[in-house]
């Protein structure tokens, strides 16, 4: 009997200095606190945050754990803004009665470039999901374009 109150008291100790750890220590919090950031999709912050935590603590694996996957994110959202501003672009430009050389080549250009920056993102496995998921679409209709104009 002693030694299971023991045992509950040693784990309620170990507890408490654990909660202790991650609430003051600033590293920690931090971390903590980008994690939050991340999860809300609110990919700025939890970087920014996950950056100052693992520059304060190098050792915090949290930190560089929610850096890279807000980073690789963050990467994600540009390449899905890129790709709707071009697909503007390319709608403004097929829609005109006639299609110039130069305008053809533009179009082609982009798609090489999308296509391209697409195959550089490396998702991870805490990566967003629908970022994913939105970015494998954009990515499919630069090639669809480019297969329907350029593949003959």
């Amino acid at each position: 009997m002693l030694k299971k109150i023991l045992f509950i008291f040693l784990l309620i100790l170990l507890s408490f200095l654990i909660v202790y750890f991650f609430l003051f220590n600033d590293s920690y919090k931090k971390s903590l606190q980008a994690r939050v950031y991340f999860g809300l999709g609110e990919y700025d912050k939890a970087y920014m945050l996950s950056n100052e935590a693992y520059l304060k603590d190098p050792y915090n694996r949290m930190a560089l754990t929610i850096l890279n996957a807000s980073k690789a994110s963050l990467k994600y959202k540009k390449y899905i803004k890129d790709a709707k501003k071009y697909l503007i672009q390319i709608k403004k430009i097929s829609g005109k009665k006639s299609i110039t050389p130069s305008e053809l080549a533009k179009i082609k250009l982009i798609c090489e470039v999308m296509t391209g920056q697409y195959e550089k993102l490396k998702p991870i496995v805490i990566s967003d999901g629908d970022l994913v998921e939105n970015s494998t679409k954009e990515y499919k209709k630069f090639k669809k374009i480019y297969e329907e104009l350029f593949k003959k």
